[in-house]
């Protein structure tokens, strides 16, 4: 069984190696998406019976390792010097990325801050990044 938890973030970020707007110092509403798989609990009496996990408990893992690590932030690529510099005299929300913070490199960011959080029997599937309503990226980790 598959179930997933969606929480919302504002970020910015910019792409320094592109020739388009995205070059800019710039933000957005980002909504991203866990999807888990596990058995359907069975132990009667538990609290989580019927369930794969509790959505509660997967949102308090993706507010702390997402949501309370880049709202209101900056993700940055660490190569990125010139507004690495800036950003870090302008904000104390930063998050420094191995590569530039593409929707991409942010769904795959993301799915590692969590996966190893979850409940023993439980196994994140996928992450999806909207970096807008109409542009995402999926990261299923490496298969």
């Amino acid at each position: 069984m598959r179930i997933s938890r969606k929480i919302e973030i504002d970020y910015g970020h910019t792409l320094p190696n592109i020739f388009s707007f995205c070059n800019q110092l710039h933000g957005h509403r980002g909504v991203i998406v866990a999807t888990v798989e596990g058995p359907i609990i069975s132990r009667e009496g538990d609290g989580e019976e019927g369930m794969v996990m509790d959505f509660k408990f997967l949102k308090e893992i993706m507010v702390r390792h997402i949501h309370d690590v880049l709202d209101h932030g900056f993700a940055v690529w660490k190569h990125d010097y010139e507004d690495l510099e800036f950003i870090r005299k302008r904000n104390t929300q930063i998050l420094i990325t191995d590569e530039p913070p593409t929707a991409e490199c942010l769904a795959k960011w993301a799915f590692y801050q969590i996966k190893d959080q979850l409940p023993e029997e439980v196994i994140l599937r996928q992450v999806r990044w909207y970096e807008t309503p109409n542009n995402w990226a999926d990261y299923e980790g490496i298969q």
